[in-house]
């Protein structure tokens, strides 16, 4: 054996040894610690998780048409065939969520607490009725109190996404961004499974919210895959109706010409019946193309929606999913015996170098 491995080993040695000398110094430390972890952790407000598991419907194509559905296009001369690819990837689905228009949406929300003590919008709860830490409200302190000297009535108002250009207020923003915390969706890229989650301070709040959010994101990934089919269904409805107008409107020329002319038999006469009889059947004949496209277009929205499948519903927890206090306690006493090692172990060092 060397003479290092023989230091070695002393040092070791000599190193249990110094730790043990100093053993009631490094209990103390630990148990200060476990006793400031829970300290902690029973200060900090209490989290609950609700979660939903949803499993959206998928076309190759962005119509996805049937085969039915494609002969009955084919019927009215229309070539359903080619289709686009869909532009709306699960991986946008959490942007959709965290956009300030979505977030706006969620804030009018009526919550009611657990115990049925508050019944409240989303966008007051999260303002008024929030527990925090001690520390924290000491921090916060000195910038509630500029707010209320600065405060301006219109900050109450509840952000709303009802414009293209939005303004909100210092509050409101700071209330979108804590709901943006409090949301988080996540999309498995093999299977497109959607998982939501909802962080509150009371479980019933974190379940509704939770559904809410779960029923906005479909209504949004509808109205996203679907909205080329409605304008082009909003399209044909006019041109229908149009359609509709001038067949109708040949029909009562022609009707009126043959009641005011049906005993003359001049050959004038004959022929502005065939005209306006030619009018007429050429007006129902686009009448009935036009028909037959907007029912294929009326096919194409419903066909082009989709549709998702809500695997697990939100549930109010009943466990409170933050703080982890025993995980908080672990991690402060291996923190506080680890540290105090280290300090003697580096104290002896530098003191042996000296």
């Amino acid at each position: 054996m060397s003479n290092t491995e023989i230091n070695k080993g002393v040092d070791i040695v000599y190193l249990i040894k110094l730790l043990w000398s100093k053993r009631v110094r490094i209990f103390k430390n630990v148990v200060i610690a476990g006793v400031l972890a829970i300290i902690i952790a029973f200060s900090i407000p209490k989290e609950y998780t609700s979660t939903t598991v949803l499993a959206p419907e998928f076309s190759k194509n962005s119509i996805g048409l049937s085969g039915n559905l494609a002969s009955l296009a084919s019927m009215t001369g229309i070539d359903l065939s080619q289709g686009g690819e869909d532009a709306l990837y699960p991986e946008l689905y959490p942007q959709i969520v965290s956009s300030t228009p979505f977030l706006c949406s969620l804030m009018s929300e009526q919550v009611e607490t657990k115990d049925k003590e508050l019944n409240t919008t989303l966008y007051d709860y999260l303002r008024n009725h929030q527990r925090c830490a001690w520390w924290e409200w000491i921090m916060a302190l000195p910038g509630k109190t500029i707010q209320k000297l600065s405060s301006k009535k219109h900050e109450d108002i509840v952000p709303s996404a009802g414009t293209e250009t939005m303004y909100l207020t210092r509050t409101q923003q700071l209330s979108l961004k804590s709901l943006n915390k409090r949301i988080k969706v996540d999309v498995d890229k093999g299977t497109s499974v959607i998982t939501l989650s909802v962080t509150m301070q009371d479980p019933n709040i974190a379940a509704v919210i939770a559904g809410i959010v779960s029923s906005n994101l479909q209504t949004n990934i509808a109205r996203y895959r679907s909205a080329k089919s409605i304008k082009d269904l909003e399209f044909n409805e006019k041109i229908f109706q149009e359609a509709k107008t001038k067949y109708y409107s040949a029909q009562q020329e022609y009707a009126e010409y043959a009641d005011q002319h049906q005993n003359l038999y001049q050959e004038r006469h004959k022929i502005e019946m065939t005209r306006l009889e030619n009018d007429v059947t050429l007006a129902y004949e686009i009448y009935s193309q036009v028909a037959g496209q907007l029912e294929v277009c009326r096919a194409k929205v419903q066909d082009n929606t989709p549709v998702c499948v809500v695997i697990e519903p939100p549930v109010a927890p009943f466990k409170a999913s933050h703080p982890k206090k025993m995980v908080m306690g672990v991690l402060y006493c291996f923190l506080a015996f680890f540290g105090t090692c280290a300090w003697y172990i580096v104290k002896e060092r530098l003191g042996k170098s000296e």
